[in-house]
């Protein structure tokens, strides 16, 4: 009995510790506003890529005798240049979990079509992509230095290209996936997100400044 009264004896005084500890807690600091540049890994338009839908047509029909010649003894091949895409966005953090961020990004890209007989220049596709975006954030799991966060985007992508039948601009609907992401910083931070979409797939580095 003697020792079950000093249990609770030490318990109440120890109550009071434990609860200032509580109080005096510093709070979570929530930062509004961030701003950052990133660059994807694996750019999205490139894995798909640029020529996907070039099954030649009338101007290019001489060069090819059949559908399976296209692929054994094709007579023209190509060579493929990027820039990679790259992002700038800013984003405003409503709560601890819920963020909304809008962005633009670039991606540039040069296909160059050769001929195999005398390796001379047939033609060129130039291709540059402008995707302004407005994207949903979820933090769940925030810490001083790391967070984890998922996010969705959509936009649209605008495609400038400059072939010799086409020079105008083209839109598309643009969506981007991000199952993971991590931070790592307070104000000046890193991250890398994990991604799939018209912007990357794959991942993207970055570098942001919060205030």
């Amino acid at each position: 009995m003697r020792r079950i009264v000093l249990i609770l004896f030490v318990f109440l005084f120890s109550v009071p510790s434990f609860a200032k500890d509580r109080e005096e807690r510093p709070p979570y600091d929530l930062k509004r506003h961030e701003f950052a540049v990133s660059g994807a890994v694996y750019p999205g338009r490139y894995a798909f890529g640029y020529d996907f839908d070039f099954i030649p047509g009338k101007m290019y029909s001489h060069y090819y005798s059949s559908v399976a010649a296209r692929y054994r003894d094709a007579e023209i091949y190509n060579k493929e240049r990027v820039t990679n895409t790259w992002t700038l966005s800013y984003t405003y953090n409503f709560t601890r979990v819920f963020s909304l961020a809008a962005s633009v990004s670039y991606e540039g890209a040069w296909n160059e079509y050769y001929s195999r007989k005398d390796d001379s220049k047939v033609s060129m596709t130039e291709c540059h992509y402008l995707t302004p975006m407005l994207t949903a954030r979820f933090s769940w799991l925030n810490r001083k230095l790391v967070r984890l966060y998922s996010s969705v985007g959509a936009g649209l992508a605008v495609s400038l290209m400059d072939v010799s039948y086409r020079e105008y601009p083209e839109t598309y609907l643009s969506l981007q996936v991000t199952p993971v992401g991590i931070s790592v910083g307070k104000k000046l931070f890193g991250f890398f997100e994990l991604g799939v979409g018209t912007i990357y797939v794959g991942g993207c580095f970055g570098l942001g400044y919060r205030f």
